[in-house]
């Protein structure tokens, strides 16, 4: 398949595989400062200017911005940002793909890397990475991110992992103890709730984001991405239909996103929540309530959840020596270690991990987390985004009650069926 078909077939996935509700009219983007990054950078071809585009919103621009006019300091190497709303941003790069017009680095969804590769809209690296002889400082799940059709066409960025965290006061005065499997977290989830005040929340609301908890569950359960609607798929239902029935977790979770379950948990309305390491600094501050951070639980198998995202050099970039100067650069452990406690993100790499900064016993559960997260393969990832919209669909038929979880889980499992082939 030639790349202009690839690009094709990419464009029907990304306008139907549920990557954001904005439509294509938002997808003409300007930098912070109001001007279109790509018009205002020249590319010289001699590396004195590089594009970047991301899609870190919200308090996440200001950091990576900071760090790309650091680079721009210290080695005289303009780097113009370019922010793209997440639910635009892989419409925009395709867009800019079929018009010659990509940025010289983008910073992409992990799952994204093996679709952009298998499009021909970024670059192998497998040369670069081998010269620069440092991938083995990185953990496995996020580098197994950056590869398609045994090629290396990314570098790792920052990660996160997902973990149980638990209120300490509230798990004590109903004398239970944090769950190690989830046949005891369904136990102290249900113990623990009292009224309103719920034993466990998580993310369920519509589309993507909503699908984290259920697949945390189902891949415990021993389940196969790819099969759904097996036995490991419904019994992960049939356990979080157990707990809704409980009254161990609200039917309002199908509406609540990430920032939501933290605001339950730190009113002290929900016991347990399954969340990420983003929200370590915010709660920690607050000092509202008293946690931990447990492993996430196990079944048959114990995972986390990989969220990540990968640095790539694009096909269009007039700069690419450049383009990986600044990648290398951004990746240094002690560039990193500056970097991160600012976004509540992850280390990707080991020697990073090893700073003193992630000594403290909650940061290390979830950098622990990072050996057992789970990311999609090469085969699924492409179209992880139509398959996960389906996950989230079939858990609102089965906790609405509008649907058994089989049935819920055979729609769920005909649309992974159509998305696969």
């Amino acid at each position: 398949m030639n790349i202009v078909d690839h690009l094709n077939l990419t464009r029907r996935r990304l306008l139907i595989g549920g990557l954001g509700a904005a439509g294509l009219g938002a997808i003409a983007a300007c930098t912070p400062g109001g001007g279109n990054a790509a018009e205002e950078a020249e590319q010289t071809g001699d590396g004195s200017a590089l594009t970047f585009w991301h899609y870190y919103g919200g308090g996440a621009t200001a950091p990576i911005e900071a760090l790309l006019a650091r680079y721009t300091e210290e080695t005289g190497v303009e780097v113009t940002p370019r922010l793209i709303p997440f639910g635009d941003f892989n419409r925009t790069l395709l867009q800019s793909a079929t018009s010659g017009d990509l940025p010289d680095v983008a910073l992409v969804n992990a799952f994204d890397t093996a679709l952009f590769a298998d499009s021909g809209m970024i670059v192998d690296l497998s040369d670069r990475v081998q010269e620069w002889g440092e991938s083995d400082q990185y953990f496995s799940g996020p580098m197994a991110t950056t590869t398609f059709d045994g090629a290396t066409y990314a570098v790792p960025h920052v990660a996160d992992t997902y973990s149980l965290w638990v209120n300490n006061a509230t798990l004590s005065a109903a004398g239970q103890q944090a769950p190690t499997t989830w046949t005891e977290l369904e136990a102290v989830a249900t113990a623990v709730t009292e009224g309103q005040n719920f034993g466990l929340v998580f993310c369920g609301i519509e589309g993507v984001e909503g699908s984290t908890a259920w697949i945390l569950r189902f891949l415990a359960a021993g389940g196969d991405s790819r099969q759904l609607d097996s036995d490991a798929g419904l019994a992960a239902m049939e356990s979080f239909l157990r707990l809704k029935d409980a009254g161990a977790i609200s039917e309002g979770v199908l509406t609540w996103n990430e920032d939501d379950v933290t605001l339950q948990f730190q009113n002290g309305t929900a016991a347990m929540m399954i969340n990420s390491a983003s929200y370590l600094s915010s709660l920690a501050e607050a000092g509202d309530v008293d946690f931990s951070v447990v492993p996430m639980p196990s079944d048959v198998d114990q995972f986390s959840f990989l969220s990540a995202e990968n640095l790539t050099i694009t096909k269009d970039s007039a700069n690419a020596d450049a383009a990986w100067e600044l990648i290398a650069w951004m990746q240094q452990p002690d560039v990193m270690n500056e970097y991160l406690p600012e976004r509540n993100k992850l280390p990707v790499r080991s020697d990073t991990a090893e700073a003193e900064i992630w000594a403290d016993e909650t940061r290390q559960v979830f950098i622990s987390q990072l050996d057992v997260a789970w990311a999609p393969d090469e085969e699924v990832a492409p179209v992880s985004a139509e398959i996960f919209t389906g996950i989230q669909n079939a858990l609102q038929v089965s906790l609405s009650g509008s649907g058994t979880p089989a049935d819920a889980l055979a729609a769920a499992q005909a649309t992974a069926d159509e998305a696969l082939a």
